[in-house]
């Protein structure tokens, strides 16, 4: 295994792969799918080896300056085999208007081998975002309408009504570069997973505009796996490039209140 690359694939993928989400029909704001309380936790498989573990929380609501805000955190940990290679302890955050028009702020704490305090500030009147590391500020990228940071992305996706067939886009930031994620719902399904059979929409998001790991790869392939009913959990996320196969499959579900 290459780690120069896996090192740069393990943390991204979750988040690029699985959180590069699409737009199409919005569910009602006042109805959405998840409450805070709520937390997802995934195992992860390189090949068929174990590499860690990740899990993806609804917190309280809270303010952003004075700013009332959905608060999503999403935590990646490799396990002691990965952690030889390159350890992995990131905490990532996303701060949405409750309107769910869009970001406020993106936050990514990584304490393991590679060091990251990103702060990434979204300013939709001026349609920019503005990107930190350790105090280290970019100049300022434009942003589209209704812009999610990549943690949000996972959120915003589940508010969506899917059918199959549909061609699907999402505007979405890093504050690095803003860019529109586009898949396709591919069809129904049902799948055997860890905590059962389920019927799903199988998702097939472009690759085109990722980086890293997915620039070195012939034909990498995303592919998601999302719960047909109210909820819209991704269950399964299988992500194929150059160093192999990762997997995400659902480990446990916890409602929110």
């Amino acid at each position: 295994m290459d780690s120069p690359i896996f090192k740069r694939l393990f943390p991204f993928l979750f988040f690029a792969g699985m959180l590069s989400s699409f737009t199409g029909l919005r569910a009602d704001p006042l109805d959405l799918p998840f409450s805070p309380g709520e937390e997802l936790s995934y195992n992860i498989r390189w090949q068929r080896i174990k590499a860690g573990s990740c899990s993806i929380k609804v917190l309280p609501t809270t303010r952003v300056d004075t700013v009332p805000v959905f608060h999503f955190q999403l935590t990646i940990k490799s396990n002691k085999l990965v952690d030889k290679l390159h350890k992995i302890r990131d905490v990532l955050e996303g701060f949405v208007f409750t309107d769910f028009s869009g970001s406020l702020l993106y936050k990514h704490i990584a304490t393991g081998k590679e060091k990251k305090e990103i702060r990434v500030e979204f300013f939709r009147e001026k349609k920019e975002a503005v990107y930190t590391n350790f105090g280290d500020k970019r100049d300022p990228i434009e942003i589209l309408e209704n812009t999610f940071d990549p943690v949000s992305s996972f959120y915003r996706m589940r508010t969506l009504n899917f059918d199959a067939g549909n061609s699907l886009t999402f505007p979405v930031s890093d504050g690095k570069k803003t860019f529109l994620q586009r898949g396709e719902v591919v069809k129904k399904e049902e799948i055997s997973t860890p905590l059962g059979t389920f019927d799903t929409f199988l998702i097939v998001p472009s690759a085109a505009n990722l980086s890293g790991v997915f620039e070195k790869s012939t034909n990498p392939r995303i592919r998601i796996w999302v719960s047909a009913d109210e909820r819209r959990i991704p269950l399964r996320i299988q992500v194929k490039v150059v160093v192999g196969s990762i997997i995400f499959d659902l480990a446990s579900f916890k409602p929110g209140a």
